[in-house]
């Protein structure tokens, strides 16, 4: 049955979405391109996907919060859009890999306020109750965004330099702010939060401390001292880490590998807007499609990402026993990984959101995305030394068993998920 009206003249915001997606989607593998060609190593790749990630871990609860207690999310997006356009020149500047890190950290601040924002400006804008599926719609069109971006620097990285693609980065944010102000409307009523007046930034400060209580590991007692049970949703931000620690552990190494293999840099675009493609069907129709409960989706999902690094672990036997045509293996192995995301954050952001106090939706997706930017700290930098020392074969070995750990934390989160 077709959504009414009302419903419909609120998706139109959702198209400046797909420009800025065609920036911020393509940025990682773009960083990681243009610092091989500036001659970093797998060590170095690390370090930048950490520093990255440092940046989100305190920005993406800083912008969920801002949003949350101003009652208003059009306005941070837009600030964010506009801040990306000049951050995007700079990184078609720079010329050595500590510039690159640091201009990459930089962005991450910004990026880091899209996803906890926009995805609740989705969920309030929603007048009927199925907002799990306006967050699936959601994310469909990010990825319809990914898809645009990298398949045109997948054609333009044929003629030009990686650098340049950045400009092409900058133009596309600044369509998505001009789209944002004229589509966007802020939601009257929202989710389960009433519109305060604009805070200082002491709340954030306050919320941030929150948050390192929230995650504190001392809070988990000795059972002599004290015995602590940790509730449903904190067990699911620590298994969302353990579990992209693993991932994360793995990823710095997987565009290295392909470009050891002799895969040039329009091929590795290629195949990554390949993934975007798959990411649309995933969200939309694969896993909405699925007669699974949430719990069983992140278990399967949890299998099957551990079975596909160790795929990758086969493929880096290529770089000895080499074949005509290598680069077929991480195609398939790229075009099947979208799936099994789909499938794990699905239902753990819908579960995060209904789960969490009211007042506090956007800002729960800041925990939730900052216990995936501690994971990709840690695990980058660990994925990174363990590559570079012991080569891809152990290190992505490794990254499937750390993924694999994430199981049994994920059996005790999921006893509300149905």
């Amino acid at each position: 049955m077709d959504p009414p009206i009302a419903e419909k003249s609120k998706t139109p915001w959702y198209f400046a979405i797909i420009p800025s997606n065609m920036a911020t989607g393509s940025s990682t593998v773009l960083s990681t391109l243009l610092a091989l060609n500036l001659g970093a190593t797998v060590t170095e790749i690390g370090v930048l996907s950490a520093a990255n990630a440092a940046a989100t871990i305190i920005f993406s609860t800083i912008w969920g919060k801002l949003s949350d207690s101003s009652g208003t999310r059009k306005k941070y997006l837009l600030i964010i859009f506009f801040a990306l356009i000049p951050i995007f020149l700079i990184l078609s500047l720079v010329n050595s890999v500590s510039q690159l890190i640091l201009s990459y950290s930089v962005l991450a601040i910004f990026t880091s306020g899209i996803a906890p924002i926009a995805t609740m400006l989705a969920v309030e804008s929603c007048k009927s109750k199925n907002w799990e599926g306006e967050v699936a719609r959601y994310n469909s069109i990010s990825s319809i965004g990914n898809i645009f971006g990298l398949v045109m620097n997948s054609a333009v990285a044929v003629f030009l330099k990686v650098s340049w693609l950045f400009y092409i980065s900058s133009f596309s944010c600044l369509i998505a702010a001009l789209m944002l102000w004229r589509l966007a409307e802020e939601p009257e009523i929202t989710l389960e939060r009433q519109a305060f007046p604009i805070r200082s930034l002491r709340n954030a400060e306050k919320f941030l401390s929150s948050i390192f209580h929230f995650l504190d590991i001392r809070q988990i007692r000795i059972p002599k001292v004290r015995k602590f049970k940790l509730k449903p949703l904190q067990l699911l931000f620590l298994a969302c880490f353990v579990q992209w620690t693993g991932i994360y552990f793995f990823s710095v190494g997987e565009t290295p590998l392909m470009k050891a293999l002799g895969m040039p840099d329009s091929l590795i675009l290629a195949l990554n807007a390949s993934a975007s493609l798959i990411s649309i069907f995933a969200f939309s129709k694969i896993v909405p499609s699925l007669k699974q409960s949430r719990g069983n989706l992140i278990n399967t999902a949890t299998i099957w990402r551990s079975i596909l690094i160790l795929g990758w672990a086969g493929t880096s036997l290529l770089l000895v026993y080499a074949i005509p045509y290598a680069f077929v293996f991480p195609f398939l192995l790229g075009t099947i990984w979208p799936i099994s995301f789909a499938m794990i954050w699905l239902p753990i952001v819908t579960h995060a959101i209904s789960s969490s106090p009211p007042n506090e939706k956007s800002a729960t997706q800041g925990v939730l995305i900052s216990s995936t930017a501690i994971a990709n700290a840690i695990g980058a930098i660990l994925g990174g030394f363990v590559i570079s020392t012991f080569g891809y074969t152990i290190g992505f070995i490794s990254a499937a068993v750390i993924t694999l750990l994430s199981a049994p934390i994920f059996s005790r989160s999921l006893v509300d998920i149905t």
